[in-house]
């Protein structure tokens, strides 16, 4: 079981848009740098910080799928599970449900998302949604489709070290609501020196691992990447030991 959740943790993969890059010159020590959004099995976001000799340079990274132990600063919300949402209009409450289907991460602290749901009370009532999270701030806009369709409802929250969110909501019908939720959380989100670097062409390989006051402290890995030279998709590789190779939706990764 604790492997599995070291997979899940630290999923890597390979790329989308990447930019022309250029091998190291002659007589000039080779580095890699950039920052790529990681997806399969998890949703993540990794950047390079001028990784060069042998263990010089660093990693940040960030899983949005796993929680922290530490407040990070970088909030996120489960896929696939009813989050609750409360709306409340004058002492009555609203209570919906968000289930989020999609996550795709713009930083090491941001990402948007796809989700949908429904009132508890009335599960003809369904929407769908779209929104971000920036940091510990989400903003999130609710589209009717079953009943009372084409209603709609933008909200801005905090979300708190405990998980718990607030904030306020107003609707294209003139309502305004406060709001409250639950089932946020803290990522997974660090930044670790990197050792044993290895340059081969436009390949690289360093090793790793998750520091102290964070979720799976002191689980080693390794990267293996390779920059391969081209825009678009399916030209930069991630692979991860031991978790294998998944898919890099959005970034650039360079050595030079």
């Amino acid at each position: 079981m604790r492997k599995i959740l070291i997979t899940a943790a630290l999923a890597c993969a390979a790329l989308a848009p990447v930019a022309a890059a250029t091998a190291a010159s002659a007589g000039t020590a080779p580095h890699l740098t950039g920052s790529v959004a990681l997806a399969g099995p998890a949703d993540q976001y990794a950047t390079l910080n001028n990784i060069a000799a042998t263990a010089s340079g660093s990693l940040s990274y960030t899983n949005f799928n796993v929680a922290d132990i530490a407040a990070t600063g970088a909030g996120s919300l489960p896929k696939g599970v009813a989050i609750p949402l409360d709306f409340n209009l004058g002492g009555s409450d609203y209570n919906h449900t968000l289930i989020v289907d999609s996550i795709q991460p713009t930083g090491l602290a941001s990402f948007t998302f796809t989700g949908h749901g429904s009132y508890v009370p009335d599960a003809s009532y369904t929407w769908t949604a779209t929104g971000s999270v920036s940091g510990e701030a989400l903003s999130m806009d609710l589209t009717y489709t079953g009943s009372n369709a084409g209603y709609t409802v933008h909200l801005d929250a905090t979300i708190n070290a405990d998980g718990t969110f607030t904030g306020t909501a107003s609707s294209n019908q003139g309502q305004s609501f406060t709001l409250s939720g639950s089932g946020a959380f803290q990522a997974l989100s660090f930044t670790a020196p990197v050792n044993s670097v290895s340059f081969n062409g436009t390949a690289a390989q360093f090793s790793s691992a998750i520091p102290a006051g964070h979720t799976y402290a002191g689980t080693p890995f390794t990267e293996y990447v390779n920059d391969g030279g081209s825009p678009g998709a399916g030209h930069d590789t991630w692979t991860q030991n031991p978790a294998g190779a998944s898919t890099i939706t959005a970034g650039n990764l360079t050595v030079h």
